[in-house]
């Protein structure tokens, strides 16, 4: 190996549940693409990545969760595997996420593993620095386990941070718009690339989502990549499906996406696309630009169907909009994945309620999750898929599997999924 001034590190998450992430988080490309300019040495190395093709099941991972809860409790054999890698490459300094904070997707890093991890390295003698959104939204317990944490989103200020080894909390600021991610310096190099993001932020209330809170916290409003570099981002990726994860991709104004569209058309960029948005932003004249940009598959967040459920989420949407929105998508051809969510609610009739209507709909797949992260408590154990944190909405587990009877053995935007029934 080489040896590099900074090592920007996605410590293990799944790996410590026997699984595996084999996608380069998107906050480390944008910090690497600061360094590449600053000339700063450096590898992006994604610790969660392994040559699997296939990954277990949600259920699977349910079932085996003491690995996680050890692993959060700084036990396990991945914190010497990873530091021996990470040393490898002799470096003066280690960027360490604790989640991703650009995306909705919760279970991209734990906050107490990457802690865990900065107290390794910093008795190795390596300078540390923290990234992610439990370190702005819950910022007292996590400050002093790095000797820099980096608030926000991915910003510039990580140059100044690693050549003057700033300490203590630096206050966010916004990710430039003009801001190409790099991809020139993943380990290991085969990291999939297929997340791109054309916008950051959201405006939408969702009680569960911490993505929202922080930029609530931020109070910033939705901004747009220039569309020039959206499409040279874009056409970088070698991936021909392409997950644009904006939080809420059709948010943006019908004029941008006529023109996204006509400028990958002049650019001789064609690739499919996957996106996330919600019902109510969804029309006819949306669907045909979906449909005019090559969007193949939209996922929308119902999470449950009942006024309780809907109540709880915080989603102020209802079942007509729902219908209307899945309907539009079908007749166009373009494929349908619907998110659920358990907890807050504990009554069984809503989520056997929510899990009839979804069979009906047909959707692609079903996505589900567990209501996790309240951060003025303990969440030290959260994941999305925590049968801890199920036991203390006090739901039955039979609840969870019945929602996981609804998914294909093939997830469309993972891959194909093992199981043991």
């Amino acid at each position: 190996m080489n040896e590099v001034d900074v090592v920007l590190l996605a410590p293990p998450y799944y790996r410590f549940c026997g699984s595996h992430n084999n996608r380069a988080a998107p906050s480390l490309t944008y910090l690497s693409a600061y360094l590449e300019k600053a000339g700063i040495s450096h590898v992006v190395y994604n610790a969660d990545h392994t040559p699997g093709r296939r990954f277990w099941s949600m259920k699977w991972m349910f079932q085996n969760y003491q690995p996680f809860v050890d692993a959060v409790d700084g036990k396990g054999s991945l914190y010497g595997e990873v530091a021996e890698i990470v040393m490898s490459f002799s470096p003066k300094a280690v960027v360490i996420l604790g989640g991703e904070p650009l995306i909705a997707t919760k279970d991209w890093g734990n906050p107490f593993i990457a802690a865990h991890y900065a107290e390794l390295f910093r008795q190795l003698g390596v300078y540390t620095v923290g990234v992610g959104h439990f370190f702005t939204l819950d910022r007292a317990r996590f400050e002093n386990d790095f000797d820099c944490v980096l608030g926000g989103e991915p910003s510039e200020q990580i140059v100044d941070i690693l050549r003057e080894r700033r300490r203590g909390y630096v206050a966010p600021r916004p990710v430039p718009l003009d801001t190409l991610p790099n991809l020139s310096r993943l380990y290991p190099a085969d990291q999939q690339t297929d997340f791109v993001m054309t916008s950051f932020g959201c405006r939408f209330p969702c009680s569960f989502c911490l993505v929202q809170q922080l930029y609530s916290e931020l109070d910033e409003r939705v901004r747009f990549v220039d569309l020039d570099v959206a499409v040279a981002d874009i056409a970088q990726r070698p991936e021909e499906n392409v997950y644009l994860t904006d939080l809420t991709f059709t948010y943006a104004p019908r004029k941008r996406l006529t023109a996204l569209a006509q400028k990958l058309r002049e650019a001789g960029v064609r690739k499919s696309f996957t996106i996330d948005t919600r019902v109510d932003l969804i029309t006819p004249e949306i669907v045909d630009l979906l449909a005019e940009l090559g969007v193949e598959r939209v996922k929308i967040g119902v999470e449950g169907i009942t006024r309780d459920l809907l109540k709880s989420f915080n989603k102020r949407t209802d079942l007509e909009k729902i219908e209307r929105a899945v309907a539009l998508l079908k007749d166009r051809g373009i494929k349908v994945v619907t998110y659920l969510l358990i907890g807050g609610v504990t009554e069984l009739a809503d989520y056997e309620a929510t899990r009839e209507y979804i069979a009906k709909l047909q959707p692609e797949f079903v996505p589900v999750a567990i209501w996790a992260y309240d951060l003025s408590g303990d969440y030290r154990y959260d994941t999305q898929f925590s049968p801890l944190r199920l036991k203390e909405w006090g739901i039955e587990e039979d609840v969870f599997y019945r929602y996981l009877s609804l998914q294909e053995q093939v997830n469309p935007t993972v891959g194909a999924m093992l199981d043991i029934q």
